[in-house]
Protein backbone atom coordinates (compact mmCIF):
# COMPACT_ATOMS: atom_id res chain seq x y z
CA UNK A 1 0.00 0.00 0.00
CA UNK A 2 1.05 3.21 -0.89
CA UNK A 3 2.07 6.05 1.39
CA UNK A 4 0.89 9.93 1.43
CA UNK A 5 1.66 12.78 3.35
CA UNK A 6 -0.46 16.09 2.92
CA UNK A 7 0.51 19.83 3.25
CA UNK A 8 -2.63 21.94 1.94
CA UNK A 9 -6.26 22.44 2.67
CA UNK A 10 -9.19 19.74 3.65
CA UNK A 11 -9.67 19.02 -0.56
CA UNK A 12 -6.37 16.71 -0.49
CA UNK A 13 -7.65 14.95 2.56
CA UNK A 14 -11.33 14.73 1.49
CA UNK A 15 -10.17 13.24 -2.18
CA UNK A 16 -9.03 10.06 0.31
CA UNK A 17 -11.15 10.32 3.22
CA UNK A 18 -14.65 9.99 1.21
CA UNK A 19 -13.47 6.81 0.63
CA UNK A 20 -13.21 3.56 2.40
CA UNK A 21 -9.67 2.62 3.59
CA UNK A 22 -8.81 5.83 2.32
CA UNK A 23 -9.14 4.35 -1.29
CA UNK A 24 -6.16 2.07 -1.13
CA UNK A 25 -3.91 4.76 0.04
CA UNK A 26 -2.01 5.02 3.67
CA UNK A 27 -1.95 8.79 5.04
CA UNK A 28 0.70 9.28 7.73
CA UNK A 29 0.79 13.28 8.06
CA UNK A 30 -1.96 15.56 7.39
CA UNK A 31 -1.59 19.34 7.95
CA UNK A 32 -4.28 21.32 6.49
CA UNK A 33 -4.33 24.82 8.79
CA UNK A 34 -1.16 26.61 7.91
CA UNK A 35 -1.59 29.31 5.35
CA UNK A 36 1.31 30.07 3.27
CA UNK A 37 2.43 33.53 5.30
CA UNK A 38 2.92 31.38 8.41
CA UNK A 39 5.15 28.41 6.51
CA UNK A 40 7.09 31.05 4.82
CA UNK A 41 8.03 33.17 8.01
CA UNK A 42 10.51 32.47 10.85
CA UNK A 43 10.04 31.06 14.31
CA UNK A 44 9.32 33.32 16.66
CA UNK A 45 12.08 31.26 19.20
CA UNK A 46 13.66 28.22 18.95
CA UNK A 47 11.93 27.03 22.08
CA UNK A 48 8.34 25.54 21.50
CA UNK A 49 5.97 28.68 22.18
CA UNK A 50 2.75 26.34 22.77
CA UNK A 51 1.97 22.23 23.61
CA UNK A 52 -1.44 20.57 22.03
CA UNK A 53 -2.14 20.87 25.57
CA UNK A 54 -2.82 24.53 25.35
CA UNK A 55 -6.11 24.34 23.49
CA UNK A 56 -8.16 22.28 25.92
CA UNK A 57 -11.40 23.24 23.72
CA UNK A 58 -9.98 21.53 20.46
CA UNK A 59 -10.41 17.89 19.20
CA UNK A 60 -6.82 15.95 18.51
CA UNK A 61 -6.06 16.96 15.09
CA UNK A 62 -7.11 20.76 15.71
CA UNK A 63 -4.21 20.69 18.51
CA UNK A 64 -1.58 19.26 16.54
CA UNK A 65 -2.15 21.45 13.64
CA UNK A 66 -2.51 24.62 15.53
CA UNK A 67 0.74 23.73 17.76
CA UNK A 68 2.59 22.87 14.55
CA UNK A 69 1.69 26.20 12.99
CA UNK A 70 2.14 28.51 15.95
CA UNK A 71 6.47 26.79 16.91
CA UNK A 72 6.70 25.94 12.31
CA UNK A 73 7.33 22.76 13.12
CA UNK A 74 5.15 21.89 9.70
CA UNK A 75 8.17 20.43 7.57
CA UNK A 76 9.86 18.76 10.45
CA UNK A 77 6.83 17.36 11.41
CA UNK A 78 5.60 15.94 7.57
CA UNK A 79 9.00 14.80 7.08
CA UNK A 80 9.02 12.44 10.32
CA UNK A 81 7.75 9.45 7.94
CA UNK A 82 9.58 9.15 4.69
CA UNK A 83 5.95 8.70 2.53
CA UNK A 84 5.97 7.38 -0.97
CA UNK A 85 4.32 11.17 -1.97
CA UNK A 86 3.37 14.33 -0.49
CA UNK A 87 0.30 15.68 -1.92
CA UNK A 88 0.10 19.56 -2.09
CA UNK A 89 -2.82 21.85 -2.62
CA UNK A 90 -3.23 26.19 -2.15
CA UNK A 91 -6.17 25.64 -0.47
CA UNK A 92 -4.61 27.93 1.98
CA UNK A 93 -3.40 30.59 -0.15
CA UNK A 94 -6.06 33.05 0.97
CA UNK A 95 -6.40 32.44 4.29
CA UNK A 96 -8.93 34.67 6.09
CA UNK A 97 -7.32 35.23 9.65
CA UNK A 98 -3.54 36.00 9.22
CA UNK A 99 -1.54 37.03 12.45
CA UNK A 100 1.43 38.90 12.62
CA UNK A 101 2.92 38.34 15.99
CA UNK A 102 6.06 39.68 17.76
CA UNK A 103 7.37 37.74 21.34
CA UNK A 104 6.16 40.42 23.87
CA UNK A 105 9.31 41.50 25.65
CA UNK A 106 10.80 42.68 21.75
CA UNK A 107 11.93 45.60 21.54
CA UNK A 108 13.36 45.65 17.45
CA UNK A 109 10.29 46.38 15.25
CA UNK A 110 11.88 44.34 12.37
CA UNK A 111 11.52 41.15 14.44
CA UNK A 112 8.15 39.45 13.71
CA UNK A 113 6.61 36.81 11.82
CA UNK A 114 3.35 35.52 10.90
CA UNK A 115 1.27 32.70 12.20
CA UNK A 116 -2.19 31.25 10.94
CA UNK A 117 -5.74 32.10 13.18
CA UNK A 118 -5.83 28.22 13.34
CA UNK A 119 -9.51 26.37 14.58
CA UNK A 120 -7.60 25.78 17.39
CA UNK A 121 -6.84 29.86 18.31
CA UNK A 122 -10.25 30.41 17.53
CA UNK A 123 -12.01 27.33 20.12
CA UNK A 124 -9.32 28.88 22.72
CA UNK A 125 -9.51 32.46 22.79
CA UNK A 126 -7.96 32.31 25.85
CA UNK A 127 -4.70 31.31 24.71
CA UNK A 128 -3.56 34.76 23.59
CA UNK A 129 -4.32 36.54 26.82
CA UNK A 130 -1.71 34.52 28.19
CA UNK A 131 0.47 34.03 25.08
CA UNK A 132 4.27 34.63 25.17
CA UNK A 133 3.53 37.14 22.12
CA UNK A 134 1.24 40.16 21.27
CA UNK A 135 -0.85 40.26 18.14
CA UNK A 136 0.19 43.30 16.21
CA UNK A 137 -2.32 42.93 13.29
CA UNK A 138 -4.73 40.21 11.91
CA UNK A 139 -5.72 40.50 8.37
CA UNK A 140 -6.68 38.65 5.03
CA UNK A 141 -3.89 37.40 2.84
CA UNK A 142 -5.66 38.82 -0.01
CA UNK A 143 -5.43 42.29 1.15
CA UNK A 144 -1.50 42.28 0.49
CA UNK A 145 -1.50 40.91 -2.62
CA UNK A 146 2.42 41.54 -3.34
CA UNK A 147 3.54 39.64 -0.53
CA UNK A 148 1.28 36.67 -0.78
CA UNK A 149 2.19 36.19 -4.49
CA UNK A 150 6.38 36.58 -3.31
CA UNK A 151 5.29 33.87 -0.25
CA UNK A 152 4.41 31.57 -3.41
CA UNK A 153 7.62 31.87 -4.82
CA UNK A 154 9.58 31.01 -1.16
CA UNK A 155 6.85 28.37 -0.57
CA UNK A 156 7.94 26.26 -3.83
CA UNK A 157 11.90 27.00 -2.87
CA UNK A 158 10.88 25.33 0.56
CA UNK A 159 9.30 22.74 -0.70
CA UNK A 160 12.03 21.92 -2.84
CA UNK A 161 14.61 22.17 0.19
CA UNK A 162 12.19 19.88 2.41
CA UNK A 163 10.85 17.20 0.00
CA UNK A 164 12.21 15.57 -3.40
CA UNK A 165 10.53 16.93 -5.99
CA UNK A 166 9.85 13.40 -7.73
CA UNK A 167 7.36 12.87 -4.65
CA UNK A 168 5.35 15.85 -4.96
CA UNK A 169 2.15 15.94 -6.02
CA UNK A 170 0.94 19.17 -7.32
CA UNK A 171 -3.25 19.44 -6.80
CA UNK A 172 -4.77 22.04 -8.57
CA UNK A 173 -7.53 23.79 -7.23
CA UNK A 174 -10.45 26.30 -8.03
CA UNK A 175 -12.92 27.76 -6.15
CA UNK A 176 -16.69 26.78 -6.87
CA UNK A 177 -18.75 29.74 -8.39
CA UNK A 178 -21.79 27.62 -7.97
CA UNK A 179 -23.36 24.68 -5.33
CA UNK A 180 -26.31 22.48 -5.23
CA UNK A 181 -28.50 23.01 -2.61
CA UNK A 182 -30.61 20.71 -0.65
CA UNK A 183 -33.41 20.92 -2.91
CA UNK A 184 -30.80 19.87 -5.62
CA UNK A 185 -31.25 23.82 -7.47
CA UNK A 186 -27.81 24.63 -8.94
CA UNK A 187 -27.23 28.60 -6.81
CA UNK A 188 -24.21 30.67 -7.13
CA UNK A 189 -22.49 31.90 -4.45
CA UNK A 190 -22.94 35.48 -2.97
CA UNK A 191 -19.56 36.18 -3.11
CA UNK A 192 -19.10 35.35 -7.22
CA UNK A 193 -16.91 38.50 -7.89
CA UNK A 194 -14.38 37.68 -5.52
CA UNK A 195 -14.39 33.88 -6.21
CA UNK A 196 -13.37 34.99 -10.15
CA UNK A 197 -10.06 37.14 -8.68
CA UNK A 198 -9.24 34.60 -6.19
CA UNK A 199 -8.99 31.89 -8.72
CA UNK A 200 -6.92 33.92 -10.67
CA UNK A 201 -4.39 34.30 -7.94
CA UNK A 202 -4.68 30.40 -7.54
CA UNK A 203 -3.60 29.70 -11.33
CA UNK A 204 -0.64 32.35 -11.56
CA UNK A 205 0.31 30.73 -7.93
CA UNK A 206 0.43 27.60 -9.72
CA UNK A 207 2.03 28.48 -12.49
CA UNK A 208 5.14 29.38 -10.44
CA UNK A 209 4.67 26.10 -8.16
CA UNK A 210 4.84 23.96 -11.66
CA UNK A 211 7.99 26.55 -12.98
CA UNK A 212 9.77 25.85 -10.10
CA UNK A 213 9.32 22.35 -9.14
CA UNK A 214 9.06 20.39 -12.80
CA UNK A 215 10.05 17.30 -11.20
CA UNK A 216 6.33 17.39 -9.24
CA UNK A 217 3.55 15.26 -10.70
CA UNK A 218 0.47 17.45 -11.59
CA UNK A 219 -3.16 16.75 -11.32
CA UNK A 220 -4.86 19.12 -13.12
CA UNK A 221 -8.41 20.66 -12.55
CA UNK A 222 -10.78 19.49 -14.83
CA UNK A 223 -11.51 21.71 -17.53
CA UNK A 224 -14.79 21.95 -17.34
CA UNK A 225 -17.14 23.43 -13.93
CA UNK A 226 -16.52 21.97 -10.56
CA UNK A 227 -19.37 23.12 -8.19
CA UNK A 228 -19.90 22.83 -4.55
CA UNK A 229 -21.84 20.60 -2.57
CA UNK A 230 -24.46 22.18 -0.05
CA UNK A 231 -24.38 18.70 1.59
CA UNK A 232 -20.98 18.12 1.59
CA UNK A 233 -19.99 16.39 5.27
CA UNK A 234 -17.70 19.89 6.20
CA UNK A 235 -20.59 22.05 5.25
CA UNK A 236 -21.17 24.62 2.16
CA UNK A 237 -17.82 26.22 0.88
CA UNK A 238 -16.07 26.70 -1.98
CA UNK A 239 -13.30 24.16 -2.22
CA UNK A 240 -16.33 22.06 -0.58
CA UNK A 241 -16.98 19.86 -3.68
CA UNK A 242 -19.36 17.17 -5.22
CA UNK A 243 -18.38 13.71 -5.13
CA UNK A 244 -17.06 13.15 -8.92
CA UNK A 245 -14.00 15.73 -8.35
CA UNK A 246 -12.95 13.70 -5.04
CA UNK A 247 -12.99 10.52 -7.29
CA UNK A 248 -11.47 12.09 -10.19
CA UNK A 249 -8.22 13.12 -7.86
CA UNK A 250 -8.17 9.76 -6.51
CA UNK A 251 -8.56 7.87 -9.93
CA UNK A 252 -5.35 10.42 -10.77
CA UNK A 253 -3.32 9.68 -7.88
CA UNK A 254 -3.78 5.86 -8.40
CA UNK A 255 -2.10 6.73 -12.16
CA UNK A 256 0.79 8.44 -10.58
CA UNK A 257 1.34 5.87 -8.06
CA UNK A 258 1.25 2.72 -10.16
CA UNK A 259 1.20 3.54 -13.48
CA UNK A 260 5.07 2.74 -13.97
CA UNK A 261 6.88 5.71 -15.08
CA UNK A 262 5.82 9.20 -16.81
CA UNK A 263 4.88 8.54 -20.09
CA UNK A 264 2.12 6.23 -18.98
CA UNK A 265 1.72 8.37 -16.06
CA UNK A 266 0.97 11.40 -18.72
CA UNK A 267 -1.40 9.16 -20.76
CA UNK A 268 -3.04 8.12 -18.45
CA UNK A 269 -3.65 11.46 -16.12
CA UNK A 270 -5.05 12.67 -19.52
CA UNK A 271 -7.54 10.12 -20.18
CA UNK A 272 -8.87 10.20 -16.46
CA UNK A 273 -9.38 13.81 -17.21
CA UNK A 274 -11.34 13.39 -20.21
CA UNK A 275 -13.82 11.39 -18.80
CA UNK A 276 -14.34 13.07 -15.48
CA UNK A 277 -14.80 16.36 -17.57
CA UNK A 278 -17.22 14.81 -19.58
CA UNK A 279 -19.01 13.18 -16.77
CA UNK A 280 -18.92 16.50 -14.91
CA UNK A 281 -20.43 18.80 -17.73
CA UNK A 282 -23.21 15.95 -18.43
CA UNK A 283 -24.32 15.91 -14.76
CA UNK A 284 -24.19 19.57 -13.79
CA UNK A 285 -23.24 22.45 -16.93
CA UNK A 286 -25.58 20.78 -19.05
CA UNK A 287 -28.66 20.44 -16.85
CA UNK A 288 -31.75 21.85 -17.42
CA UNK A 289 -33.15 24.76 -15.90
CA UNK A 290 -30.12 25.06 -13.25
CA UNK A 291 -32.17 20.95 -11.80
CA UNK A 292 -29.85 18.46 -10.30
CA UNK A 293 -30.74 15.06 -12.07
CA UNK A 294 -31.40 12.88 -8.75
CA UNK A 295 -35.19 11.50 -9.42
CA UNK A 296 -36.84 9.52 -7.30
CA UNK A 297 -39.12 6.64 -9.41
CA UNK A 298 -39.37 4.76 -6.71
CA UNK A 299 -42.92 2.71 -6.82
CA UNK A 300 -45.50 0.97 -4.64
CA UNK A 301 -47.42 -2.58 -5.52
CA UNK A 302 -51.29 -1.20 -5.07
CA UNK A 303 -53.04 1.80 -3.69
CA UNK A 304 -55.60 -0.36 -2.28
CA UNK A 305 -55.08 -3.33 -0.09
CA UNK A 306 -57.06 -5.73 2.22
CA UNK A 307 -56.47 -5.81 5.87
CA UNK A 308 -54.26 -8.51 6.45
CA UNK A 309 -52.03 -8.37 2.68
CA UNK A 310 -48.75 -6.74 2.27
CA UNK A 311 -47.91 -3.33 0.57
CA UNK A 312 -44.57 -3.44 -1.44
CA UNK A 313 -42.79 -0.72 -1.97
CA UNK A 314 -40.36 -1.00 -5.04
CA UNK A 315 -37.03 1.76 -4.77
CA UNK A 316 -35.34 2.88 -8.14
CA UNK A 317 -34.07 6.29 -8.70
CA UNK A 318 -32.52 7.49 -11.83
CA UNK A 319 -29.52 10.39 -12.21
CA UNK A 320 -27.26 12.03 -9.09
CA UNK A 321 -24.22 10.30 -8.77
CA UNK A 322 -22.40 7.24 -6.67
CA UNK A 323 -24.60 4.94 -4.88
CA UNK A 324 -28.05 5.25 -3.70
CA UNK A 325 -29.57 4.82 -0.10
CA UNK A 326 -33.03 4.78 0.47
CA UNK A 327 -35.22 5.43 3.60
CA UNK A 328 -38.73 4.39 3.99
CA UNK A 329 -41.62 5.49 6.14
CA UNK A 330 -45.10 5.13 7.06
CA UNK A 331 -47.79 6.88 9.38
CA UNK A 332 -51.66 7.25 9.19
CA UNK A 333 -53.22 10.13 7.35
CA UNK A 334 -54.35 11.77 10.09
CA UNK A 335 -50.67 11.45 12.20
CA UNK A 336 -48.28 13.57 12.40
CA UNK A 337 -44.99 11.38 13.09
CA UNK A 338 -43.98 8.98 10.58
CA UNK A 339 -42.67 5.78 11.44
CA UNK A 340 -39.46 4.46 10.01
CA UNK A 341 -39.66 1.10 7.86
CA UNK A 342 -36.10 0.63 7.35
CA UNK A 343 -33.34 1.85 5.01
CA UNK A 344 -32.17 0.20 2.18
CA UNK A 345 -29.77 0.53 -0.76
CA UNK A 346 -31.92 -1.60 -3.32
CA UNK A 347 -34.57 -3.88 -3.59
CA UNK A 348 -37.75 -3.76 -1.95
CA UNK A 349 -39.81 -3.28 1.77
CA UNK A 350 -43.01 -5.34 2.52
CA UNK A 351 -44.93 -3.64 5.22
CA UNK A 352 -48.43 -5.21 6.71
CA UNK A 353 -50.53 -2.58 8.13
CA UNK A 354 -52.05 -3.35 11.37
CA UNK A 355 -55.06 -1.40 11.30
CA UNK A 356 -57.86 -0.12 8.62
CA UNK A 357 -57.52 3.56 7.18
CA UNK A 358 -55.53 5.75 5.27
CA UNK A 359 -51.55 5.70 5.00
CA UNK A 360 -48.97 7.84 3.75
CA UNK A 361 -46.06 6.35 2.79
CA UNK A 362 -42.59 8.52 2.19
CA UNK A 363 -39.67 6.92 0.14
CA UNK A 364 -36.09 9.15 0.42
CA UNK A 365 -33.39 8.45 -1.76
CA UNK A 366 -29.86 9.70 -0.84
CA UNK A 367 -27.10 9.57 -3.17
CA UNK A 368 -23.51 10.14 -3.10
CA UNK A 369 -23.79 14.23 -3.00
CA UNK A 370 -26.14 13.29 -0.18
CA UNK A 371 -28.56 15.24 -1.88
CA UNK A 372 -32.40 13.70 -1.42
CA UNK A 373 -35.82 13.01 -3.15
CA UNK A 374 -38.75 12.57 -1.52
CA UNK A 375 -41.71 10.65 -3.23
CA UNK A 376 -45.16 10.17 -1.16
CA UNK A 377 -47.58 7.44 -1.64
CA UNK A 378 -51.35 7.25 -0.18
CA UNK A 379 -52.50 3.67 0.34
CA UNK A 380 -56.52 2.54 1.63
CA UNK A 381 -56.32 -0.27 3.58
CA UNK A 382 -59.77 -2.06 3.61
Amino acid sequence: MKTINILGSCVSRDSFGMFENDGGFHIERCVTNSGLFSLCSPKLSETPICCEEDFPNSRHYHQRCGTLDINKNVFEYINEVDADYIMIDLGTLFSRNVMQVQLTNETDPEHFTYITKTPALIENADFLNRAPFTVLKIFNSCDDEFTLMAFVYEYAEMLRKHFEPKKLIFLELRLAEKYIDSDGKIQFFKSEILVNKKNKYLQAAYSILKQMIPEAHVIKFPNTEVIGNGQHKWGLGTLHYVTEYYSYVLDSVRAIAYAGDRDGEKIMLKSIRAVYESLLYQRYVSTVNGEYSLKNISTISSKMIRHGEEITVCFNASGGTGEYVYDTYIKKKNDTIWQPLGSRKNGIIQYKPKYFGTYEICVKVKDSNNIIKKEYFEIVVR
